[in-house]
């Protein structure tokens, strides 16, 4: 049977739109399940990948081969240009760096990297957790000056997913729609139709509280793991969600949401629930916390930590709950249950959090933080508009 000529057309025009894919290269700093997974989507797009690995744990046949192997919703084997732990090799010539890192590495990488960036380059953190783009906007201030490097933050990474060994990764969901945006807020007007090309799902918002402020994983992360420690230490194995998850711990995870939401409210936003954005994310419709866990499909087949030191706790605490408290206490607005949480973690880590972590003084939060987001994105610059 012929080809007609709607399919001939959509046959030239997905050859040309990877032939101008080709052309944009992007360096992806980390290869963990997320990093794997961004690696994946762009290079079925087209795009070229320079995948950067920081343990040699677990990617031994990804860096032979320069192949990953993808299960799920983007099924298939996938070149990837290039697998180095060298930031200069990777970072030469990309037009977009990619953090796809635990938060708390977030700064010591933007340190490393500074020698090798480029003029104009853009780094978006996947994600930010809460205060990394303001973070790394100021490390950057200070390490490149007199460079134009645009930075920005997603408010959650764009695939539930899980590596498989040294070979691979399961996307088991790629999210609906999830918030993105650059700091300081003008950028979003220089770089966003550049990003939203690529990645239709980001949701460019004027405003990078609404990124920060509205960190799931800190909701969700610490409660289940802390309230789940008797039986990680125990090495039981168990499923994260399905079987870590109770009424009584959703209850703890709802308390934790809600002083969240009133510090939102009190920096003049309206804030959104994790309900309201499990609905955005994965098209849910429970009503309650509880139920919402059951209904996310993509979660039924995580399985728990075997470890407390895991990145639920040693990212989700100091750059999530963290924040949250050192908001809240400048605001004046009380977080006892973020609280007991941080110092259970502290107690059971035998960590301090609350020094390691991202606050108000260490982060340098600009003195304007609380302003309205009509007055903020009424007086932002209206620079030129660049990868058009």
């Amino acid at each position: 049977m012929q080809p007609n000529q709607n399919e001939k057309h959509n046959e030239n025009h997905n050859e040309n739109h990877n032939e101008n894919n080709k052309q944009i290269t992007f360096a992806i700093i980390g290869a963990g399940s997320g990093g794997r997974s961004f690696a994946v989507y762009l290079s079925n797009c087209g795009y070229k990948v320079n995948l950067v690995y920081r343990s040699k744990k677990n990617i031994t046949r990804i860096r032979k081969h320069k192949i990953i192997d993808s299960q799920g919703e983007i099924p298939g084997e996938f070149k990837i240009n290039m697998v180095t732990t060298s930031y200069r090799r990777a970072l030469k010539g990309a037009q977009a760096i990619l953090y796809v890192v635990p938060a708390s590495v977030q700064s010591s990488i933007t340190k490393q990297i500074a020698p090798f960036l480029e003029d104009g380059q853009i780094i978006v953190l996947n994600p930010g957790r809460t205060w990394g783009a303001i973070e790394t906007y100021n490390l950057l201030s200070k390490y490149c000056p007199d460079l134009e490097i645009y930075v920005g933050e997603t408010q959650t990474l764009l695939f539930t997913c899980r590596k498989q060994e040294d070979y691979g990764v399961n996307i088991l969901r790629i999210k609906e729609s999830i918030d993105c945006c650059f700091y300081p807020e003008n950028q979003n007007l220089i770089v966003g139709s550049f990003i939203t090309r690529i990645f239709p799902q980001f949701n460019m918002v004027n405003d990078i509280r609404i990124t920060s402020l509205n960190n799931m994983g800190a909701i969700i992360h610490p409660a289940v793991t802390l309230l789940n420690a008797g039986s990680i230490l125990r090495n039981e194995e168990f499923f994260f969600y399905q079987e870590g998850i109770s009424p009584e711990i959703t209850r703890l995870i709802e308390k934790i949401d809600s002083e969240r939401c009133h510090i939102i409210e009190a920096l003049g936003l309206e804030p959104i629930t994790f309900k309201e954005w499990a609905q955005t994310c994965y098209k849910c419709r429970s009503e309650s916390y509880y139920q919402i866990f059951l209904e996310i499909k993509s979660y039924q087949s995580i399985r728990a930590p075997q470890s407390l030191d895991v990145r639920y706790i040693t990212e989700d605490i100091p750059t999530g709950l963290v924040p949250l408290s050192s908001l809240g206490r400048y605001l004046n607005i009380s977080t006892p249950t973020i609280n007991a949480l941080i110092i259970l973690a502290n107690t059971l880590m035998k960590k301090n959090f609350w020094k390691i972590g991202r606050t108000i003084e260490n982060i340098k939060l600009p003195f304007n933080y609380r302003r309205s987001q009509n007055f903020q994105y009424m007086t932002m610059d209206r620079p030129k508009i660049l990868f058009e």
